[in-house]
């Protein structure tokens, strides 16, 4: 999967005011390559879900030039008596249908040998009305999944930056991994959630866990959430059986998680965030509490902090004998085996395991592999 992102949130024109300008890049989720194929981009301003006519403009992304960064140009509209009084939205898409993933739908069904697509870019909302507008320094993510009886969002703040290097060293926005994950939760109570036909995985351990009848029976504990979405889409899919679910990371991410955590439909009593240091001893807001399932999401790519990661995961175990650990990862190179290694040394087993092709436009499939431990 590729993602859209923004070097330069939209800014209007120094000169004129009379268009709204960004920079834009597409890369993979950590940003180490850029998308190396052309397609076409539509860039719009959009107000209260609506796009707003007269602000569309398309784009070339010249991938096959070895294009690194594009300049976005959106014209305001001076129609007679046009009032753009709410927060507008710079929205930047692929062109071609084919290429937009909005829904986790399109997340699971991406592998395949001419699959592939990129995530929708958004602005965070800001008021054209204001001289010096400028949108924040983060950008919107949204999601679409279908639930047994309504349509569910998913909404995902990140940061943004001229500097793809900081998203790689702090995960606080969604990588491929984490969103498959979500995407597999989310069809576990997709419209047909006994089917095993509409997803690509079956893990019944876990699913048997979640699939329980007692209501708020779940207490689910977060390790490197970053951005939040895995358990943000674990809380509003599994909205009945999840009593607590806590987000933890270092405190740099604690800006973007209170973010996310205030966009969801979720109470404060069901989900909320904390620091967690791994390599510091559990604090009591862990260490105290009874939890059934661990989730870990992208957070194997530096081996340099495995061994802290399964000495954590080893500590939350104490008291906790039957928990299951969700980890999703995406093998970017062989030293992130050793994880496994670290985790079969201190007595974890994997119960059951699944991978989930991603298609990847103008390369190789990849695959996000699933581990359930115990």
């Amino acid at each position: 999967m590729h993602y859209i992102r923004f070097l330069k949130t939209p800014r209007l024109s120094a000169s004129s005011l009379s268009s709204l300008n960004a920079k834009v890049t597409i890369t993979t989720d950590l940003g180490e390559s850029f998308l190396m194929t052309d397609i076409q981009l539509t860039a719009e301003l959009e107000m209260n879900g609506n796009t707003i006519l007269g602000t569309s403009n398309e784009y070339t992304w010249k991938g096959s030039n070895g294009m690194r960064a594009l300049e976005v140009q959106i014209p305001i509209p001076t129609r007679r008596g046009a009032k753009f009084d709410g927060l507008v939205k710079m929205v930047v898409k692929p062109k071609d249908h084919a290429y937009i993933m909005n829904t986790f739908e399109d997340v699971l069904a991406s592998g395949g040998e001419d699959g592939g697509g990129v995530v929708t870019l958004r602005s965070m909302g800001f008021k054209l009305s204001l001289k010096e507008s400028t949108a924040m320094s983060m950008a919107e993510r949204v999601f679409v999944t279908q639930q047994p009886s309504s349509t569910t969002t998913i909404r995902i703040y990140e940061e943004t930056g001229e500097s793809i290097a900081r998203h790689i060293c702090r995960l606080f926005l969604p990588g491929d991994a984490g969103l498959v994950l979500s995407a597999y939760l989310s069809s576990l109570r997709g419209p047909n959630p006994h089917s095993t036909s509409n997803r690509t995985i079956h893990l019944p351990v876990l699913e048997s866990l979640l699939g329980g009848n007692e209501n708020d029976s779940i207490n689910a504990l977060e390790l490197g959430a970053g951005c939040g979405i895995v358990g943000i889409t674990l809380g509003t899919a599994f909205r009945d059986v999840t009593r607590k679910i806590l987000l933890t990371d270092l405190s740099e991410a604690s800006e973007i998680l209170e973010h996310n955590l205030a966009l969801s439909t979720l109470s404060t009593s069901k989900i909320s965030h904390k620091v967690l240091d791994w390599s510091e001893p559990l604090p009591d807001f862990v260490q105290k509490e009874l939890w059934n399932l661990v989730l870990v999401a992208d957070c194997t790519y530096n081996p340099d902090v495995v061994p802290d990661l399964v000495a954590t995961l080893k500590r939350v175990k104490v008291g906790n004998e039957g928990v299951l650990i969700l980890l999703a990862m995406k093998v970017r190179h062989d030293s992130e085996m050793v994880f496994f290694e670290f985790m079969a040394n201190e007595g974890f087993m994997v119960v059951e395991k699944g991978k989930v092709p991603v298609g990847v436009i103008g390369a190789e499939e990849e695959e996000i592999e699933i581990y359930v431990f115990r």
